[in-house]
């Protein structure tokens, strides 16, 4: 668990920002994860490695350094927060050949910090329907924390009302959210978090991510035009509405 102090500092400098939602306190960081306090549950979402090399093989000219850099970030996150659950919310990585495109010493940190962790959970996504068995740690279609569903993709809960009897809302990856701002005559666009009333939407954690601007009528069609946009700027975070 973080440490109060730094958690303090890290909200007071803007690195992150206290949140309600779904009537759990949670911190929203700059660098693009959700630590829940509540469950000591550190998230990330959306980490595609190895897209880069993915890529590389349709002539894209791109250095192939993604993973060892979103290996990097995530190692300083989970350094800050301590936390001792993790869970990562689909799309970790970006096809089912990564791990043999992958360089032995970057299966070799993932390991790493999965063993260094109590509990590490991989949410099932679109891009990997399964987790390559190199890969230490647990692997789920979903998660309930509380009254919350941690997933990849929104689930109707209410059609699905007997498996999600207790959930009232959901923490959900897939979408890569972007937004832009004019603050003080500057224009700013960054990756965000999107808070609805029952819906969350992470901002992808990985490198070479792209994006999907909060405006779009599909993420409008899951939040509502109502939401608050918490956008990733210059290692800030800078809550908008």
């Amino acid at each position: 668990m973080i440490d109060e102090n730094v958690l303090i500092k890290r909200l007071n400098d803007k690195y992150a920002s206290l949140i309600r939602f779904a009537g759990h306190s949670m911190v929203l960081d700059a660098s693009g994860t959700l630590f829940w306090p509540e469950f000591d549950l550190l998230i990330f979402s959306d980490l595609h490695f190895e897209k880069g090399s993915f890529l590389s093989q349709f002539a894209h000219p791109l250095p192939r350094l993604d993973t060892r850099t979103t290996l990097t970030s995530m190692q300083k996150a989970i350094s800050i927060y301590q936390a001792q659950h993790v869970v990562c919310l689909g799309d970790s990585f970006h096809d089912g050949n990564a791990v043999s495109r992958m360089e032995p010493d970057n299966i070799a940190c993932i390991n790493r910090m999965v063993k260094e962790t109590t509990l590490w959970q991989w949410v099932l996504g679109n891009h990997d329907p399964q987790i390559p068995p190199e890969i230490a740690g647990h692997s789920i279609p979903f998660l309930c924390v509380s009254n919350v569903l941690l997933v990849h993709e929104p689930e109707d809960i209410q059609q699905d009302s007997e498996q999600f009897s207790a959930i009232d809302a959901q923490i959900i990856g897939h979408f890569h959210p972007k937004v832009r701002t004019k603050q003080l005559s500057q224009t700013m666009t960054g990756k965000c978090f999107v808070q609805g009333k029952y819906k969350l939407l992470m901002p992808a954690f990985g490198q070479y991510t792209g994006g999907l601007w909060a405006s779009d009528e599909v993420i409008v069609a899951l939040v509502s035009n109502k939401a608050r946009y918490h956008m990733m700027y210059s290692n800030k975070l800078y809550s908008l509405k």
